[in-house]
């Protein structure tokens, strides 16, 4: 059964729409990742993650094609980052996901690839539920190092100290190594833990941050990494991944079952 979205003929998609799967929205960016990782690394991740779990379970899900750019002026000190205006951004997400929706899907899914996509992905969804109705949510696809929505795969198995985990890190690195080990260069891998470790404010910690907060990324890391990849190995990759997938296929089950109830006026 084909799960791509656009590789349906608009038949096709009429039979897609009668049985309702949940419609997956990949968004990422391209931005540096430091000296050893490609500027697409989190649409590479992102989009694996979203087309693998809809290979092993097609007749639940279809897979928009990508949302290639993201917000990342704060990264345009370093070559090559692609950044978006937010208001353009917002505007293109939500119009992108509300066409789905137009067209009769009830469920669909922004899975967001890229930290500071976050806030855009939830105006966008916010968006689309106003003006059609249907059921649409964000997610970030990180099952596999998130304990509140996974069995913490990564705080088992990293090798990687307080503050390792981040950006261009051990989890990312370890990803690409598993799905494109041909765009890795571990020999330029390098550790920096660029975090700043505030009472209220911490990334890779075990104290939860109360702050969130994004500088120019060029204040933050020299090399444009924060957290250490030097350790990353494909093996951890894939163990990340599976378990991400997995976690991914049961959250999009659960998203399903949301109902689409009808609203009411208070005022009458």
């Amino acid at each position: 059964m084909k799960y791509r979205y656009d590789e349906l003929t608009w038949p096709e998609m009429r039979e897609a729409i009668a049985r309702q799967p949940v419609v997956l929205l990949p968004f990422g960016t391209v931005e540096d990742h430091g000296p050893h990782l490609p500027l697409n690394t989190d649409n590479i991740i992102v989009e694996a993650i979203c087309l693998e779990a809809a290979r092993r379970a097609p007749e639940e899900m279809l897979v928009m094609p990508l949302v290639a750019y993201g917000l990342d002026e704060h990264h345009m000190d370093f070559p090559g980052t692609v950044s978006v205006d937010m208001q353009t951004l917002i505007a293109y997400v939500s119009e992108v996901a509300m066409s789905p929706a137009r067209h009769g899907f009830t469920h669909i899914l922004i899975v967001n690839g890229h930290g500071s996509n976050a806030a855009i992905a939830d105006l966008a969804a916010r968006r689309v539920v106003l003006e059609t109705g249907a059921i649409c949510g964000v997610v970030s696809p990180n099952a596999a190092i998130d304990p509140t929505l996974a069995e913490p795969t990564f705080s088992r198995m990293r090798r990687s100290g307080p503050g390792g985990v981040a950006h261009a890190c051990e989890y990312e690195t370890a990803m690409m190594l598993y799905l494109r080990p041909d765009l890795v260069q571990m020999d330029r891998a390098v550790r920096e833990i660029g975090q700043v470790k505030l009472t209220y404010f911490n990334w890779d910690h075990p104290e939860p941050s109360a702050l969130v907060w994004q500088d120019w990324w060029s204040r933050m890391s020299e090399s444009g990494v924060c957290g250490d990849p030097t350790v990353a190995t494909a093996g951890f990759g894939q163990a990340l991944f599976e378990t991400t997938v997995e976690n991914l296929i049961r959250f999009v089950r659960e998203f399903r079952t949301i109902p689409v109830r009808p609203r009411r006026d208070h005022h009458q």
